[in-house]
């Protein structure tokens, strides 16, 4: 009988600890005993970048590490769900937005990879793609602000290569025009190649400060697709 009330107590004392427990768990508390420390966002390299592409376009706006969903949308697809992810998927090191809020440039610092090369630079073709659609001009920056020109050399050469904005609503084309415009397209990619800079590649420094007004003749002669002319 004393075991029998013995034990019914110690289940009773261990029920009411329990209970005292989950009540106080979710009681809110005042976060006075709370403590936190700051994370570095930035390495004092990306910090000296960041004031150097202030520099290079001062009065507007410049972010580091940004997502691409968080500063591009998806205009037009045959598969929202699959160019959505992609813009999850890629992030770049800084961004400029123009005056209406809208990126003109993306950066990523030079990194140099010794394992998995193809696919890193194959992901890094995707990334030029995306940006270059939606009218954004994705270059490389040198590992090191001693290692890039003055702030108006660098910008007078991105302004010849800025791209420009894409159009805010499409035509509806048919399947025809969109077999076409393929053929074009691989026809302007065959061309290009006989080029130093091919436009479907992501942009370094040494190719974009190699650019002169006539260098950019030529990309938009070459964007521009052949046209058909009747034989007589």
């Amino acid at each position: 009988m004393l075991t029998w009330i013995a034990a019914s107590a110690a289940a009773l004392l261990v029920l009411g600890g329990g209970l005292f427990v989950w009540r106080r768990q979710q009681t809110p508390t005042s976060g006075r005993d709370d403590r936190y420390t700051p994370e570095r966002l930035l390495t004092p390299e990306q910090v000296q970048m960041l004031d150097y592409l202030h520099d290079t376009f001062p009065g507007q706006v410049v972010l580091p590490n940004l997502r691409l969903q968080d500063m591009l949308s998806v205009r037009k697809t045959t598969n929202r769900k699959r160019a959505e992810e992609r813009l999850q998927q890629f992030r770049v090191d800084f961004a400029v937005f123009g005056e209406d809020g809208r990126p003109m440039f993306a950066f990523d610092i030079e990194q140099f990879h010794l394992s998995n090369a193809k696919a890193k630079e194959h992901m890094l073709k995707v990334k030029n793609r995306i940006l270059k659609t939606a009218g954004v001009r994705f270059v490389f920056l040198k590992n090191g602000i001693h290692r890039m020109p003055s702030p108006a050399d660098f910008r007078r050469q991105l302004n010849l290569a800025e791209l420009p904005p894409p159009r805010a609503v499409e035509e509806p084309r048919e399947s025809a025009r969109q077999q076409l415009e393929s053929q074009f397209s691989e026809f302007e990619q065959t061309q290009s190649q006989t080029h130093g800079f091919r436009d479907s590649e992501v942009m370094g420094l040494s190719g974009l400060m190699n650019l002169n007004n006539e260098d950019m003749f030529e990309q938009m002669a070459r964007q521009r697709p052949p046209t058909g002319r009747r034989r007589a």
